[in-house]
This record gives C-alpha cells, sequence and structure tokens, in this order.
C-alpha cells in the first residue's frame, strides 16, 4: 500500500528584538537600518520614534547658544539671559565678526570676538574687555622719573659723577654707563633704588585702567638726545602699570631727564585676536594663526590668573599672562578644557599644555587625527575622553583616536557642533547640500538619525539638552522645558537589502513586524525588491485606544533580496522583525 508522505517544512524562521540603530556600511549587521528619520534609540533594545521636543524660543538671527545658571543666546546684535535682554545690544554683524563664540568665567559671560563681557550675577556689571586709548591730538604727553607711587624726583639728580657732600635721602641718577642707574644716600653710602619708574601723564591715560594691567604702549618719542630717546623706546612695549590716576600711569623705566613730547600716544590693554577660546583654572585660553597687529603668528595666549581683561602682564609671578609660539603647520581646528587641562588641536596634531603656573608650564605635542578644519564645534567631552568630527569621520580621542562613525559611511561630512547629555552624543553637521542631526549612544556606540536640523550650537542644563537651529528654532531636545511641539513627530525607517547573506537559494518568504503604536499613531509598510528603486505599499495600520501590540505580517512576492521601509506618524515602537525564508531552486 502507497501512504502520501508529507514534506517537512523546508522554511527557516529569523527574529531579530536588538536593533543596532543605522548603519549604511556596504553590508550591515542584523538589526541595523540604512536609512532613517526622527527615531531614537533610547529604549535599548528596541528602536522607537523620538519624543517630542519642547520649543524654548524663537530667533530671528540666531548666532549663539550657552548655557550657565540660566540659557544665553545671541539674537542679532543682542545678548539674551534667562529670556531676557541685556544691555549687550550692539555686537557687531559684520562677516568678520563672525562666528559668535561664548565662553564662562565664574559669573561672567564674555562673547569674542567682539570682547565683551556680561556680570550674570550683576547685571549693571557689563563692558568691553579691550580699553582702547588714544591722547587728545595736538596735547601733551610728559614723561618724569618718579617713584612708584607717580611722586616725581627732583630734575637735577642726573650726574656721570656721585654728588658731593650728599645729605641723607638725596637722589642721585648715575649716567656714566650704558644703562643709567638710580641711588639714595643712606647710612653714609650710596644705595641702589632696584627698580625706577616713569610717570606717564596724558588726559584720561589712566581711566578704566587699574594697578597692576598690562598695557601696549605705542607712539612714545620726543628724546632730546639719542639716550634718552632710547630710553624712551623701551616704552613703546607691554607695561605693567603700577600705580594710575585718571590722567597718569607709573610703569617702570629709566630716562636721564623730563621729557614732554607734542602729538599722540596709545595705552591699549588689549586681547589678542583668537581662533578658539576655553575658560581653564580659571583663566581664559585661546589661539589663533595668522595675522596679530599686523604679524603673523602662530601662538597660544593665557590671561592673568582670575582677571580675562589682562592677557598681557608679566611681573614674574604665578598670577602672570602666558603665551607661547606653536611650531606646528597649519590652522587651529578647535580647544577644549579636558581633564583640567588646554588642549589645541590643528587636524594632524594636539598641543597640550602642562604644569600649574606660567613659569612651569609646558607644551607637549601629539600627532593625532584632530577635529577637521571648520568642526571645532563637534567637541564634547564623554567620560574622561573626546569625540569630535575629523576629516576621516568622528573620533573618540583618550591620548589616541579610534574611530567611532564607520556606521555612518563614507558620506563627507562638515562643520558641525556637538554636544553630549545623559551618554548621548548629538552632532548636527552638514552632508553635501543637506543637514543631518545625529545621536550616538556612547554606551553601545550605535547611531540613530533625527532630522535635518542644522545647528548653530547646542548646550546641556540640568539634564535637558537644547539645540538652537540656523533658522531660528530653540529646542529642548528632550521635551523638559519649553512649550511641546504642534503635531505628530513624522518618522521612517528603512532596512538594508535582505537576501543576500542566505544560501542555498534561499528566498524571502515573509516578514513579520512586531510594534507598539499609540492612539491615533499611523504606521505604513512598504518594501522594495531587488533594488529595483520602487516602494511597494504592503498596508497602513492605525493606533487605537490605549496602547497595544500589533503583528504585520508582509508576503512579499519570489525575490533574491528586498528592503522594507515602516514610516509614520505619532508614537511608535519597534520590538521585533522576523523573516522566513524558503529553499528555492538554482532556475527560479
Amino acid at each position: 500500500m502507497h501512504y502520501p508522505q508529507i514534506s517537512a517544512d523546508r522554511s527557516t524562521k529569523l527574529w531579530t528584538q536588538q536593533f543596532t540603530g543605522l548603519d549604511r556600511r556596504p553590508r550591515t549587521g542584523d538589526g541595523a537600518f540604512i536609512a532613517m528619520g526622527n527615531m531614537t534609540g533610547d529604549p535599548w533594545p528596541l528602536l522607537s520614534s523620538r519624543k517630542k521636543r519642547g520649543i524654548v524660543a524663537e530667533l530671528k538671527n540666531p548666532l549663539g547658544l550657552y548655557a550657565m545658571e540660566q540659557l544665553a543666546w545671541i539674537d542679532g546684535d543682542t545678548l539674551y539671559y534667562g529670556g531676557e535682554a541685556t544691555p549687550i545690544d550692539s555686537l557687531s554683524l559684520e562677516e568678520d565678526m563672525l562666528p559668535k563664540r561664548m565662553v564662562s568665567m565664574g559669573a561672567y559671560l564674555l562673547i569674542f570676538p567682539d570682547g565683551v563681557f556680561y556680570n550674570t550675577i550683576n547685571p549693571m556689571d557689563y563692558g568691553s574687555v579691550n580699553r582702547l586709548y588714544q591722547s587728545p591730538a595736538g596735547g601733551t604727553i610728559t614723561y618724569t622719573l618718579s617713584d612708584r607711587e607717580g611722586t616725581a624726583y627732583p630734575s637735577d639728580i642726573a650726574s656721570d659723577t656721585a654728588p658731593e657732600n650728599p645729605q641723607e635721602g638725596d637722589y642721585w641718577l648715575d649716567t656714566s654707563g650704558e644703562v643709567s642707574a638710580l641711588y639714595v644716600y643712606g647710612d653714609g653710602d650710596w644705595i641702589a633704588v632696584l627698580t625706577a619708574y616713569i610717570k606717564i601723564s596724558a588726559p584720561g591715560i589712566g581711566v578704566g585702567i587699574l594697578p597692576q594691567d598690562g598695557v601696549r604702549l605705542s607712539g612714545i618719542a620726543g628724546g632730546s638726545t639719542e639716550r634718552v630717546q632710547a630710553q624712551l623706546d623701551l616704552l613703546n612695549n607691554t607695561a605693567l602699570v603700577e600705580t594710575v590716576d585718571d590722567d597718569w600711569i607709573v610703569t617702570p623705566g629709566i630716562l636721564d631727564t623730563n621729557v614732554t613730547q607734542t602729538g599722540r600716544i596709545r595705552a591699549d590693554r588689549k586681547i589678542p585676536d583668537m581662533d578658539f577660546i576655553i575658560e581653564c583654572n580659571n583663566r581664559l585660553w585661546g589661539c589663533r594663526h595668522g595675522l596679530q597687529d599686523g604679524e603673523t603668528v602662530n601662538q597660544i595666549y593665557a590671561c592673568a590668573l582670575g582677571d580675562f581683561k589682562n592677557w598681557q602682564k608679566f611681573s614674574g609671578t604665578s598670577q602672570d599672562s602666558y603665551s607661547v609660539n606653536v611650531g606646528s603647520d597649519g590652522a587651529f581646528t578647535g580647544a577644549v578644557n579636558h581633564r583640567g587641562r588646554p588642549y589645541f588641536f590643528k587636524e594632524k596634531v594636539c598641543h597640550m599644555i602642562y604644569g600649574d603656573r606660567p613659569s612651569n608650564w609646558q607644551m607637549q605635542s601629539s600627532d593625532v587625527d584632530g577635529p577637521q578644519e571648520g568642526s571645532g564645534g563637534t567637541l564634547a567631552a564623554y567620560n574622561g575622553s573626546l569625540l569630535y568630527l575629523s576629516r576621516h569621520g568622528v573620533q573618540l580621542f583618550d591620548g589616541m583616536t579610534q574611530e567611532k562613525g564607520e556606521q555612518l559611511g563614507e558620506r563627507t561630512m562638515t562643520g558641525g557642533a556637538a554636544a553630549v547629555c545623559d551618554n548621548m552624543y548629538y552632532m548636527s553637521v552638514r552632508e553635501g547640500n543637506t543637514n543631518s542631526l545625529y545621536v550616538m549612544d556612547c554606551l553601545r556606540g550605535r547611531w540613530t538619525r533625527q532630522d535635518d536640523s542644522a545647528a548653530v550650537g547646542f548646550a546641556v542644563m540640568r539634564g535637558e539638552i537644547y539645540m538652537l537651529t540656523q533658522s531660528g528654532m530653540l529646542y529642548a531636545l528632550n521635551g523638559l522645558d519649553g512649550q511641546e511641539e504642534p503635531g505628530e513627530v513624522n518618522w521612517y525607517a528603512e532596512t538594508a537589502e535582505m537576501g543576500y547573506e542566505y544560501q542555498n537559494y534561499k528566498y524571502l518568504r515573509r516578514f513579520i513586524l512586531r510594534m507598539e503604536l499609540s492612539k491615533d499613531a499611523v504606521c505604513r509598510l512598504m518594501i522594495q525588491y531587488d533594488g529595483d528603486g520602487i516602494w511597494h505599499d504592503k498596508g497602513t495600520m492605525q493606533g487605537r485606544a490605549g496602547v497595544k501590540t500589533y503583528l504585520a505580517p508582509i508576503i512579499p512576492r519570489r525575490c533574491e533580496h528586498a528592503r522594507i521601509r515602516i514610516e509614520g506618524h505619532g508614537k511608535m515602537r519597534l520590538y521585533g522583525l522576523g523573516r522566513e525564508l524558503a529553499i528555492g531552486s538554482d532556475g527560479r
């Protein structure tokens, strides 16, 4: 007797319930998507639509974002703090004064390259970091040998030989040597005065200057002899102001005779032009590659300790300013306070400053794949390391570099801004003619893409990450602040080609999607066959009251490989993706 035989099911079932996010490499892993929008990997190991954002403000001309105790932003020529306009309302909008860079030191918020400061605790304390002075046209300037307090010495004390029959307290300016020396008579002998001073008098020269400020003097002339002129020439440099009044300043120097000059001089307390500026250990640090006062420089600078107004204070103490020449070639591409030290990057090198005071600071350099030019804004600290965008992709730097953006593929990314919040690295970059906001889970190394936001900057404050876009929208990305954005979030996700990896002539017979849709959410299912570029609609799922789990079978036509796209709006969570394979034949 012949009995019918039932063939065993020759199908294979695969089930994915751990999703690895965005992966645009030629061959992706299981659970990865080659394209997506407004997706997040927050509910690991699931994939879901992102949260609704909070709208904090809408700006007309967004130029900067920063966080202290309150949010600060720049809208056009005005600084806002805590949502209110400040007296800083005349920032330059000229092209050479952009972009704006904000940095804080204590309660002070500073804006560069304008060089203005604003005290966030005392709003009446604001102004310019620079103090620029030029003496009045047609006025006179006098130079007088004096003591530290500005009291002039007698005008007839200069001679080649010591005065005869000196009295206690008499002064003698010895002009016999190449360098004049000042003495005072006491205890029967001439005692050297270790430091002599020159009092420079001109209308308003001391206004806005404080004792121990460093100023840059220029234009000083009028010596009656070559020797006196040489002494005056020594003043045309950086000088430390010892004592000051509105119409005079006192600075170290020597002068054989008092001098009156007709003309104009300058006495400026000015910050250097800087490409990047950071705060580290109660100092501002900056770097510059290019022209500085008409001279080509390649330098790193630091202001005086606790004094962001002084960058030319050199008195030999631990509170001094600092500058050092850099030997590496090329423009600076970023700077950051990392592990309590200032780090300055170029595309191929990193310069680090070690030490605890100007006298023992040393610069150490190492060859690294640094931030690419224009991407210094992507520098962000994470767990003792740094993340940033280099010419070769996203890098994790911890003395050495490790590539962290392989999943983003070979696309060329430029510019950008970034920040880290709650172990998530948010990075907005330019890709050709479009923009993308990417988010990397720093713990798991997986990426997701949200939308085409072009960020001016990010700021992190009290567990929320804020993003200011070029269109002027200021968002709270986690939705913890501001007014909830209207409407539903539109989202999509596309798988890579599935089928290439299957052997023994297996073909895709069925897909199964398990997901969660909230009330009023919609999910549309689509499929593409054998890379033909055509999406075929396979139906729509509509969310219902309450949160339910949906099982959505997709039966494809016979094909070697296929891609799945889900798109929709509203809250969605993807729990699983199943594939059923059947064995085909050579001749299919």
